[in-house]
């Protein structure tokens, strides 16, 4: 893990976990300039992307991410972001009682003990891919073009060459694989759940959300795929964002 770290730390501390694929300087670039208010941005590399090192796994990456953290003082946090791969490490910080976590929103998440399948079929679907990169380099998939767009499918791409199997197998097991435990009332009022329609990682949280966590707010996007909203208006996204962190105590 690489920390990028933006702005004062004087003021509110705001964590964005970038999905697979996106590098925390990429999130940071996306998302920064629809804020309104002042805060100080803290956007890592995870592994795998960016300046980063390998992706060891979720643990590992959030024992990094901890001790930066309690290094430099950042205890209390006006908000963690995660989004797909970020998650993983969100939802950590979120319960980690070193911390007070305000305000947290995740986005594209599959909130299952074991996503068996998912794991399987995520790890052959990169694999594959990757392979297919490595016979035919192009600047953009043109999948994800269908999915994101040109210029966040170009990114994307970018960021997928320098992830090695390796990577690939360690970010899918972080995907599929969460310490599910009921939460407090005021833990859930606390956190936002975000999806798309067609995303297949509602297929599993819609499943667990009334178990473990159903009073959080939830929305789903209707006619968008995984992390696609954010994708198509990171405008419109981040301003939904900073109404729910001042809104809601």
């Amino acid at each position: 893990m690489f920390i990028h770290e933006y702005g004062n730390r004087d003021d509110p501390t705001v964590i964005l976990l970038s999905p697979m694929m996106v590098s925390g300087t990429d999130l940071y670039g996306l998302m920064s300039p629809h804020f309104k208010g002042s805060f100080h941005f803290v956007a890592p590399d995870q592994g795998g992307h960016g300046v980063s090192g390998r992706y060891a796994g979720a643990d590992e990456e959030y024992a990094e991410l901890k001790a930066w953290l309690m290094e430099t003082g950042c205890r209390y946090i006006k908000l963690v972001y995660g989004a797909s791969l970020g998650v993983a490490l969100a939802y950590r910080l979120f319960l980690d009682r070193d911390f007070t976590v305000e305000h947290a929103w995740f986005d594209g998440v599959a909130l299952c003990r074991n996503a068996a399948f998912a794991e399987w079929f995520m790890k052959r679907l990169f694999r594959s891919r990757k392979r297919k990169l490595a016979r035919k380099p192009v600047k953009v998939s043109k999948s994800l073009v269908k999915m994101y767009g040109y210029s966040f499918a170009e990114m994307m791409t970018q960021n997928f060459l320098r992830i090695t199997s390796e990577d690939i197998d360690a970010i899918c097991a972080a995907c599929c694989h969460y310490d599910l435990r009921p939460m407090t009332d005021a833990q859930q009022k606390k956190l936002h759940l975000d999806f798309g329609e067609k995303d297949f990682d509602w297929l599993y949280s819609r499943k667990t959300i009334p178990v473990y966590m159903p009073k959080a707010e939830l929305t789903i996007r209707k006619g968008f795929a995984h992390c696609g909203y954010i994708a198509a208006h990171p405008k419109e996204y981040v301003e939904q964002i900073e109404a729910f962190m001042g809104g809601r105590k």
